[in-house]
Order: C-alpha cells, then structure tokens, then sequence
C-alpha cells in the first residue's frame, strides 16, 4: 500500500472547527424565513378561499389553476436563474442571498396587501 493511502485512512481523526455563520448567509436566511412564512399565509388563504368557494358550490378549478400557475412559474424563473453560468460559479452563501432577494418581494408584498386590506 502507498504511505499516502495508508496515512489517509489510518491517521487519526482531525477535528474540522464548526462553521461560521457569514452576515451573508444570515441575511438570505431571514429573507427566506419572510418569503415561506408569507407563501405558507397566501397558500392557507387560497386553500380556505378554495374550501369556502367549494362548499357554496362554486366552481374553483380555475381558480386553483391560477395560483398553482402563478406558484410555478415562480419557482421556473428561481429555477432558470439558479442553473445561470454566472449563478453557477458565485459561493453558496452569495447565490442564496441572490435568489432569497429575487424571491421575497412578491409573495411577501401579496401577503401584506392581503393581510391589511382584510382589516
């Protein structure tokens, strides 16, 4: 056997030192907090507005379809700009933050309008 190999599997275990938390990655953290907190509100509304339509006997069909649309078609674009050769070579912090902040606006504005125009 090769000393490097035996050196490498034999040697005894090196602790790694924890991760440190970048301003960065806290940053796209709380940004992706605000973004699911709000889709998971809007989702609850459209679910509840779905279940009420539904037992009035409205059609919601299209309904559904709209939101789901609209639902995918946001994550394609985050998809489309994640698989971006530029995106692609930036650290996994900075291209967190990038697609936290191009995330967050809508759902977060939409949940905001929804929830101060119903009081």
């Amino acid at each position: 056997m090769h000393p490097r190999t035996y050196d490498t599997l034999y040697r005894p275990a090196r602790i790694t030192p924890p991760s440190r938390r970048t301003p960065v990655m806290l940053l796209a953290a709380a940004l992706w907090v605000l973004t699911l907190s709000s889709l998971a509100f809007l989702g609850f509304v459209v679910g509840i507005t779905a279940l009420w339509s539904a037992a009035e006997g409205v059609p919601v069909g299209g309904f559904l379809l709209r939101c789901f649309a609209g639902l995918f078609g946001g994550a394609a674009v985050l998809v489309a700009v994640r698989q971006a050769p530029g995106v692609k070579r930036m650290s996994a912090d900075t291209r967190s933050l990038l697609l936290a902040v191009l995330a967050c606006p809508i759902p977060l504005v939409l949940a905001m309008t929804m929830w101060f125009s119903a009081s």
